[in-house]
């Protein structure tokens, strides 16, 4: 009956683009509880993985058997017992079809659990063995023995690293398979399929590209110049006294401000629990700048543009948040430690290739600088120079006014001209 088989693989291409949005809806989603560090140190470390899959696969049938061969699909849920050790379920048919009329077609329909022993724990390209029972039922067509069996299997495979954006992974197995379908058959099936993982996969993240060092300042010290807060600004030209140890400074020995980049540190997936690599990081950076306790410190958190924009702005707020809350618990003071985040909309590089998605989840630590206080410039003498911010001069007192009553001044007399003279 080959419209069974094509109905038989239109039903496999439907399950298989069913599970890939599915897993692709989970990605999407965004846990809003929150977790302390402890905790989040405990989930790292014991995290189950899961997956599904869908497999086709060609049947070598016992040599009693007629037809010879045949073709299957499989699908299948896996979950780790713990380290190495895996549990499988798995539903499958097979389309046993001689083509010819007249001739008796087998349709097998089963079900089955197998114990799965895995090496890497399927972090990377992984081998593993397997070892299972199940029970199948075969339709006989056009005969009317239609019976239930018992079916025992043995095998061999091998799954790939996990491949693209949804860690996706290539699967190949054999297997020997014993079903007791009237006398008994020795059958071996060949199958080679997909895994979709339904729990994080380790993913290799791509280095963000360091800032620019700020450039040094030259200064030049002597034995006899105070340095009161070590910043190598002589306390005599030190227009921000009290800086932090470690903080860059310029001329005037007032701080730099800085946006850092924290390199290495990730999260798990989906998450916003902090790894326990992205500790020992962030413990360093507490080291550094939990002296700044008057600076004003921000954690911004970013995403790539995988997502919505609502999803993005959450996940990136809980993982700048995470952050804080990790670096408080350094030491690092919280009252002048904010965080918020930011999402997809400051990007650093093209979001159209993995690497630059990779770029783009990050966190950055935003430390403000210091001013330095205003000073009036002033002369020589230490006068303030005119137009410097000097304080206005006093006003001239107004002339004295003379009292009403006070007689007038006399005028003086003009002078007479000689040839003016009165005779004698």
């Amino acid at each position: 009956m080959p419209s069974f088989r094509r109905n038989a693989w239109a039903s496999a291409a439907a399950l298989l683009v069913s599970m890939i949005s599915a897993q692709a809806l989970a990605q999407d989603e965004t846990s809003t509880e929150s977790t302390d560090a402890s905790s989040s140190a405990t989930e790292t470390s014991s995290e189950t993985l899961s997956y599904i899959g869908l497999t086709g696969s060609y049947l070598d049938l016992d040599k009693k058997r007629f037809p010879k061969d045949g073709t299957g699909i499989n699908a299948f849920y896996g979950r780790q017992i713990g380290g190495n050790w895996f549990w499988e379920a798995q539903l499958l048919t097979d389309v046993q079809e001689t083509d010819v009329n007249g001739f008796t077609d087998f349709y097998r329909h089963a079900g089955g659990l197998d114990l799965v022993y895995s090496l890497n724990e399927r972090r990377t390209w992984s081998p593993f063995l397997l070892l299972g029972i199940g029970g199948d039922y075969t339709d006989v067509v056009p005969d009317s023995d239609d019976k239930w069996a018992f079916f025992a299997n043995a095998g061999l495979g091998l799954v790939s690293k996990p491949i693209g954006t949804y860690g996706l992974r290539f699967r190949a197995e054999a297997r020997y398979v014993y079903d007791d379908y009237k006398s008994g058959n020795n059958d071996f099936r060949y199958s080679a399929g997909i895994e979709i993982p339904l729990s994080p996969y380790d993913r290799t993240p791509v280095a963000p590209v360091a800032p620019p060092a700020a450039e040094p300042v030259s200064v030049v010290r002597t034995e006899t110049l105070a340095d009161s807060d070590g910043d190598g600004v002589p306390d005599a030209g030190d227009k921000c006294p009290g800086t932090p140890q470690g903080m860059p400074v310029d001329g005037v020995g007032c701080g730099l401000s800085q946006v850092i980049t924290l390199t290495g540190v990730n999260f798990d997936f989906n998450k916003a629990s902090l790894t326990p690599d992205s500790r020992k990081i962030l413990e360093e950076v507490a080291l550094k700048v939990k002296h700044f306790a008057d600076v004003p410190m921000e954690l911004e958190g970013h995403t790539d543009s995988i997502g919505s924009d609502s999803y993005n702005q959450k996940l990136s707020d809980l993982r700048a948040n995470s952050v804080r809350e990790f670096l408080i618990e350094q030491g690092v003071p919280g009252d002048k430690l904010t965080a918020k985040g930011l999402g997809e909309s400051h990007p650093v590089a093209d979001n159209g290739t993995d690497a630059g998605r990779a770029l783009n989840r990050r966190v950055e630590l935003h430390i403000a600088g210091q001013q330095a206080a205003p000073s009036v410039p002033v002369d020589a003498n230490g006068a303030p120079l005119e137009g410097a911010g000097a304080p206005a001069p006093a006003e001239a007192p107004a002339a004295e006014t003379a009292p009403a009553d006070a007689p007038a001044p006399a005028e003086e007399a003009a002078p007479v001209a000689a040839d003016e003279a009165a005779p004698l």
